[in-house]
């Protein structure tokens, strides 16, 4: 997984960050199977993903700029891969949240998706001290500038899975993966992104997000969007599993029974690590994040089922972030720090 950092305003750290990841970006959109520039889906797809940044988040839009010019690829392409609702079948990603440890609150994930995802869609760690905002470390599809799986310079840390959404998004909106990019660069407080997530209108595929700050303060997000609905709050201890748990949302994903049992399986495989024996420490949690079995975290499947490709903690207090790029149970976790 490639590292790079950028510093400057928007556009320089835009730019570089396509300078540092341009075969990586380029790999992306050669694998994205985008639609045909000229078709009439691309065309009015990437105009109003354009009206909505230039609307509501125009700093991202200058960011995006520079990133098209540092990776020598079109903007629209990268509009394209920020904004559009990419859902799949996929069972992705195990958030968890441990709240009081030697280190302070630590909010974690392991990374899952599709085997064949592994090379052809590669992820990049990003640091940025920006002229303006906090700085920020970024873990993310390369090109993209989602502000899902980040821990900012005040101890502000986020994860997250997919589960989707069956709600109509009409009009002029802007990503939720986007609206947390905005956010983490300038919250320093879970109450401060909930009071602010939904002050502009929301589009996305819908997700489950672990978020926490070094207050001690934590939140687990069921975000069906257009609607961000508030599933806990202050938990010792909690988690997601590609699946809403707010009363009422049981069905709102795009997911058919059968797509939902990996899920369901870790749900009652943490379930019972919460019922008898929760983590409480650094340790007992990346034990947690390598164990194996029906419903265990860590996953080796194969072809269309999922595994992991990465797992990372944020150590919210410390205001680091712990990385392991690979299979958790195999390989060590490096440090990242501001």
């Amino acid at each position: 997984m490639k590292y790079i950092e950028c510093h400057g305003n928007v556009r320089e750290c835009g730019r570089q960050y396509g300078e540092q990841a341009q075969q990586e970006i380029r790999l992306q959109i050669a694998s994205a199977l985008l639609p045909e520039p000229s078709s009439e889906v691309y065309l009015r797809f990437t105009a109003l993903a354009e009206e909505s940044l230039l609307r509501y988040a125009p700093e991202v839009y200058d960011e995006l700029t520079g990133v098209s010019e540092g990776a020598g690829v079109a903007f629209s392409q990268l509009l394209f891969l920020n904004c559009v609702d990419t859902f799949d079948s996929a069972n992705r990603c195990t958030p968890v949240i441990v709240r009081h440890s030697e280190h302070g609150q630590l909010i974690s994930k392991n990374n899952d998706g599709p085997a064949f995802e592994q090379m052809r869609n590669p992820f990049i760690v990003r640091r940025v001290i920006p002229d303006q905002g906090m700085a920020f470390l970024q873990v993310t599809y390369a090109g993209w500038l989602s502000g899902l799986d980040m821990l900012n310079s005040s101890g502000l840390a986020n994860t997250h899975g997919s589960v989707g959404s069956i709600y109509e998004r009409p009009g002029i909106r802007l990503d939720i993966r986007l609206r947390f990019y905005q956010l983490m660069r300038k919250c320093r407080t879970v109450e401060e992104v909930l009071a602010e997530v939904l002050s502009i209108p929301l589009t996305g595929k819908g997700f489950a997000i672990a978020l926490g700050d070094c207050s001690g303060d934590n939140a687990m997000l069921d975000a069906a969007v257009p609607c961000v609905h508030l599933r806990s709050r202050r938990k010792t201890f909690e988690f997601a599993t590609n699946l809403y748990e707010t009363p009422g949302l049981e069905n709102a994903d795009t997911r058919t029974p059968e797509g939902k049992i990996i899920g369901q399986q870790r749900r009652e495989f943490l379930r019972k690590i919460a019922d008898n024996s929760p983590p409480q420490s650094l340790p007992e949690l990346l034990g947690i994040l390598r164990l194996h079995g029906d419903g265990a975290p860590c996953r080796h499947g194969e072809g269309e089922k999922s595994r992991t490709f990465w797992s990372m903690v944020a150590l919210s207090n410390e205001k680091r972030l712990l990385l392991c790029d690979g299979f958790p149970c195999q390989h060590d976790y490096k440090n990242f720090a501001f």
